[in-house]
């Protein structure tokens, strides 16, 4: 499994991670690799994403705001149309 930090750096390479990105900028456009790697700076309340592995609290934001609802998000795009989770 991949620590915090790896996990952090590989999301916002990640095409469906800046798709998700994407519906919180105002007016929703397409979000860059710098892009999303800010957005999980800021939601995370953190200069650098190495932080993640020195801080609790940046951690726990970026598990409960940032990757929980990301993979809840990217599993409900994967099913099929009309199915009921």
């Amino acid at each position: 499994m991949a620590s915090i930090l790896q996990l952090a750096g590989m999301l916002p390479r990640d095409p469906q991670f800046r798709e998700w990105v994407s519906q919180y900028t105002v007016p929703p456009s397409e979000v860059t690799v710098d892009e999303a790697a800010e957005f999980i700076r800021i939601a995370c309340g953190v200069d650098s994403r190495r932080q993640l592995t020195e801080n609790a609290g940046a951690a726990d934001a970026f598990h409960n705001f940032i990757r929980r609802p990301f993979v809840a998000w990217r599993d409900k795009q994967c099913q099929p149309q009309g199915a009921e989770a």
